[in-house]
């Protein structure tokens, strides 16, 4: 029997400009990054980076020119796949919504 390989998605796959409250969520990477939890505060949406349980980074989400991004020691933009429910950062690989 031959396995199947993983083959990570392609940018075009993934929208670059879509409504922030649908990435709303805590989401797990598929290539060893840290999690993340996507959230609105009251004035603003958040992306929350979470290394440990007493360690986060917290930045804020923007959207320009039909781009979803943060900067976080640099521009990192962020794509959704919503047929698959996934994410892609730039810089960080793809990741999986976290259900409860």
């Amino acid at each position: 029997m031959k396995r199947k390989r993983y083959m990570p998605a392609t940018v075009s796959q993934f929208q670059t400009s879509f409504p922030l409250r649908n990435i709303c969520g805590i989401w797990e990477s598929l290539c060893g990054s840290p999690s993340i939890k996507i959230y609105h505060d009251g004035s603003r949406f958040r992306l929350q980076f979470i290394y440990k349980q007493d360690t986060a980074f917290t930045v804020p989400l923007k959207q320009c020119w039909g781009y979803t991004f943060f900067n976080f020691y640099g521009m990192i933009h962020i794509a959704y796949d919503s047929e698959r429910d996934m994410l892609l950062l730039t810089t960080e690989g793809e990741y999986k919504r976290v259900y409860d």
